[in-house]
């Protein structure tokens, strides 16, 4: 006996409808399995800080404080204008780094510092009792030796921190600091012109 092919297109019109919509829904669960698995994977760290982190906001928040001290004290005790104008940058791009870094790790239990470094402390003594030109070329030569060693600190963050926002923090601080040894030696260049 043979059948009536009366209903047969409509069974494959439901037929064909049924495996696009399972394409579909395929399509769709494969999406968000990979979107989910991707998340997983590159969630960025912000809440957790190993011990390099830990170390690099003590010291760079030590950095910092001695940076803005020197630049004050290059305000103070310096004599020629370039010194002068590089201690006023100074002073300003470090204490905007200073209360960037401290809003970063304001609601955590990571320390920073208020103060300045044994090492710096006794160094900034010692520049303070100069003045005029003896100021400026021994101020302009440790300035030259500190940055040297604060885009080392920086660079060690970027290596082996584990916190991203303070990674980045370390890689954009890193670009001012290579600028500001950069004016260090132009600063160095012009005063020794001017002692020639």
């Amino acid at each position: 006996m043979r059948t009536s092919n009366v209903n047969q297109p409509a069974a494959n019109t439901f037929s064909r409808k049924a495996r696009i919509t399972g394409a579909v829904l395929l399509s769709s669960f494969c999406l968000v399995g990979m979107t989910s698995c991707e998340d997983d994977d590159d969630d960025p760290i912000l809440n957790t800080y190993n011990q390099q982190d830990r170390n690099f906001a003590m010291s760079s928040s030590e950095n910092l404080n001695a940076q803005i001290s020197f630049g004050q004290l290059a305000l103070d005790n310096g004599e020629d204008d370039s010194v002068l104008e590089y201690g006023t940058m100074l002073t300003s791009e470090n204490t905007e780094s200073k209360t960037e870094l401290e809003g970063l790790l304001a609601d955590t239990d990571v320390e920073i510092s208020n103060d300045l470094s044994a090492a710096m402390q006794a160094k900034y003594d010692e520049l303070e009792m100069l003045s005029g030109e003896d100021f400026d070329e021994a101020f302009i030569e440790f300035q030259i030796d500190l940055l040297n060693d604060s885009m080392s600190m920086y660079e060690n963050q970027n290596d082996n921190g584990e916190n991203n926002s303070l990674k980045d923090f370390a890689d954009k601080t890193l670009g001012k600091v290579k600028d500001q040894k950069e004016d260090a030696v132009l600063v160095k260049t012009e005063l020794d012109l001017e002692s020639i």
